[in-house]
């Protein structure tokens, strides 16, 4: 028997419950508290969510890993550097292999590759990067995981307001297969947003 077969065995045994949360669906709930918040049908430019409400709690949506976290505001507007246009962002990859993306905040309450649970408090709605020039909110982007540094896909590949709206109703609503035919569709997507955030920060058409 392969040593991978036996750790599984063995854990069926004798952590029943860890064996079994494997093949547990993924919770998901409304990332948003504390304050009422609105955002639009539509996003310019690519499928994104912006969720206006100052100082919301940001909450996890679903249970995964903070892969990464940007604490330093570094835009400037004479620059505007697509690579700091977001300020303080936190990226999650779900359990449920889905990255979830928010930018813009004014705190962050979470700490690099910590794990967090559905509901999780991670951030707080604010004003940073070029938000500082528009308006308070939380830019919020669904993607798949891509395993080099890349900007565009990362701010946002599938529309994420169905979402929203049934997390908000308490649906349990998961963005996994429409993000997998997504990839099957267009499996070059990560290699050609890290092309374009290499180049000349104009985001490609895919």
């Amino acid at each position: 028997m392969r040593w991978g077969a036996c750790f599984a065995l063995l854990c069926s045994v004798f952590f029943p419950r860890v064996a079994l949360a494997q093949d547990e669906p993924p919770i998901y709930v409304f990332p948003f508290s504390r304050v009422p918040v609105h955002y639009p049908k539509d996003h310019v430019g690519y499928p994104a969510a912006d969720v206006e409400g100052c100082y919301s709690k940001v909450l996890a949506p679903t249970a995964g890993t903070i892969v990464k976290v940007h604490r330093f505001d570094k835009w400037t507007e004479e620059e505007d550097s697509p690579g700091t246009r977001g300020g303080l962002t936190i990226t999650l990859v779900g359990d449920d292999g889905v990255r979830y993306f928010f930018s813009h905040l004014g705190r962050i309450k979470v700490l690099l590759n910590q794990r967090v649970a559905p509901g999780d408090w991670i951030g707080v709605t604010g004003s940073s990067g070029n938000a500082r020039v528009t308006r308070c909110h939380t830019h919020f982007g669904i993607s798949r995981v891509c395993q080099l540094a890349e900007v565009y896909l990362l701010q946002g590949e599938i529309w994420p307001q169905k979402y929203l709206n049934a997390w908000r109703k308490g649906v349990q609503l998961s963005p996994k297969r429409e993000l997998n035919k997504l990839v099957k569709k267009d499996p070059q997507g990560c290699t050609r947003s890290r092309a374009d955030s290499a180049i000349d920060g104009t985001r490609g058409k895919g």
